[in-house]
């Protein structure tokens, strides 16, 4: 399930979006939950980490402007995907600095949009992204949110490294271990899988991620886990 917001003083602009967005859902296999704001403020207060988020850039005496907006997002907020949506494109070039994925200017192009939203998905897709499924729905989690993954008999609880509250599946550890980039991930002990960006130190006992976990190593996989973990550190360039 992708996480979508759609942040427009125009209750107008807001469901010409939407509108898109439905219809390119029911053309392609894209499974989405959407909220809209009608301000940039609300949606920080929000707190909620989105996927994708579309985001105007006046807001016409309500706030502070997109891009100011996009930058305070990008305090708590490393990985949303961010499209602006504008009427002024003078400022595609400003929006570089918050990392933006696309510029749309108003109104509409159909095309245009559809490619924005192609591009997204196959973007998704390259950057080693978990799909679980949960109560019917399909869940998308990026691998480098992920920081470690603990079993729990025949389900298994996902830990995030970007403060949003973990999540339980209904899945083995064993079977999600076999969907993340075993590049990434190692299996320190037989119910913990965790994410090597996240080690923030380690001894023959436990490993003590960057979210303040200590998490059991088994003695037998500590040898292997220094070596592991020494050529990632070399190849990420630390």
């Amino acid at each position: 399930m992708v996480k979508i917001a759609v942040c427009d003083d125009s209750k107008y602009m807001r469901g010409e979006v939407k509108k898109r967005i439905l219809q390119y859902s029911m053309k392609k296999d894209f499974d989405y939950i959407i909220e809209e704001y009608e301000a940039g403020e609300k949606l920080i207060e929000s707190g909620v980490k989105y996927d994708l988020i579309f985001m105007d850039y006046e807001f016409e005496n309500n706030g502070a402007n997109g891009l100011e907006i996009a930058r305070k997002i990008r305090e708590y907020d490393k990985n949303s995907t961010i499209v602006f949506v504008s009427s002024y494109p003078s400022i595609v070039f400003d929006t570089f600095e918050v990392g933006t994925f696309r510029f749309l200017t108003k109104p509409i192009d159909d095309k245009k949009f559809n490619n924005v939203l192609d591009s997204f998905l196959r973007l998704m897709a390259e950057d080693d992204v978990l799909k679980v499924r949960l109560d019917g729905e399909n869940h998308f989690f990026k691998e480098s949110v992920i920081a470690y993954v603990e079993g729990m008999g025949k389900n298994c609880i996902l830990h995030f490294g970007d403060g949003r509250k973990e999540m339980e599946c209904h899945e083995t550890l064993g079977a999600v271990e076999g969907r993340l980039s075993p590049k990434k991930f190692y299996r320190c002990y037989k119910s913990f899988l965790i994410n090597l960006a996240y080690v923030d130190s380690y001894n023959r006992d436990e490993v003590t991620m960057t979210t303040g976990d200590k998490l059991i190593i088994s003695r037998l996989k500590y040898k292997e886990f220094n070596n592991i973990y020494s050529d990632y550190l070399v190849k990420v360039g630390v």
